[in-house]
């Protein structure tokens, strides 16, 4: 072979490795860091929880750590603002404690490229999450587990869509009434129930009591209804004693959120109707509640 030949043959080796090492340097560049949801926020009798994974589009073996750039996780209206302290990233083995503006390592020598790593968002430990929209915005940082170099950084806004929660409690919940045989000859005599049932209301929404009566047409006579207690974050409730149409609804309470077993005392008593005398005996009602959201309407 000609000396001018090997010339061109290492001129186009060389050439070949240079665009090969370059070739690698835009590969590592485009390299990122994938974080996702895995559904949506679920609301738990603990706190409210998102599932999320996280991947990288290159094998290298790292160390995974976030960083809030927020101080607190934040609805969207700006009324509500979860401080750092009850909020936490999971890694499938423990919660993660994290700090305004600082690293905390979420996963150790882990490969990332062949499949996804699975985390948990959780807010623990605030009480009642009152529904919307939260968003928190981290830094992700892949570490080289050996070398210790920043191999990898994204940006990731995590976001929280709590939907409305809502449940009912009850104590005594069929009120008794004794109609005795003098009350029963007492015309326009309302008969109070011998106990007040307690309901107990949890929601995470604004939230309005409903009672309805869905008593049959043999009703011994009418049903009255008023609360005589509550507790003290219940806003409103029916403090006079009103008349339950069969098949009508009537607002006994109103509340806001978060509300964590309010309690309304409701107080229940009976009529004989018009000109016409009651039975004696016991009786108690087909009264149901209705819990929904106030959308202030």
């Amino acid at each position: 072979m000609s000396l001018e030949r090997k010339r061109i043959l290492m001129k186009k080796t060389f050439i070949t490795l240079l665009l090969a090492f370059v070739s690698c340097l835009f590969i590592k560049a485009d390299a990122m860091i994938v974080v996702d949801y895995l559904g949506p926020t679920a609301v738990t009798s603990l706190g409210v929880e998102r599932n999320l994974i996280i991947n990288s589009s290159d094998g290298g073996e790292y160390d995974i750590a976030i960083r809030p750039l927020d101080d607190a996780l934040v609805r969207n209206d700006g009324e509500v603002r979860i401080p750092l302290e009850y909020v936490f990233i999971n890694n499938t083995h423990e919660d993660v404690f994290m700090r305004y503006n600082e690293y905390s390592t979420i996963f150790k020598r882990i490969t990332m490229g062949g499949f996804s790593r699975n985390m948990v968002a959780k807010v623990r430990n605030f009480g009642v999450v009152p529904a919307g929209v939260y968003n928190l915005n981290f830094e992700i940082q892949a570490v080289d587990s050996d070398t210790r170099e920043v191999a990898l950084s994204t940006s990731f806004n995590l976001q929280l869509i709590v939907p409305v929660v809502q449940s009912i409690g009850f104590h005594s919940q069929k009120p008794r009434i004794n109609v005795g045989v003098n009350d029963a000859f007492a015309i326009n005599k309302k008969i109070v129930s011998e106990s007040n049932p307690q309901v107990f209301v949890t929601s995470n929404a604004d939230w309005v009591l409903l009672l309805r009566n869905d008593g049959t047409e043999d009703q011994p006579g009418y049903y009255y209804v008023r609360t005589v207690a509550a507790s003290p974050n219940v806003s409103e409730r029916l403090q006079d004693r009103v008349r339950v149409e069969e098949g009508k609804e009537i607002v006994i309470a109103r509340g806001k959120a978060p509300a964590n077993n309010e309690y309304i005392s409701v107080e229940y008593s009976i009529e004989g109707f018009e000109n016409q005398i009651l039975k004696p005996g016991d009786y108690t009602n087909h009264m149901r509640y209705i819990l929904r959201q106030d959308r202030g309407q």
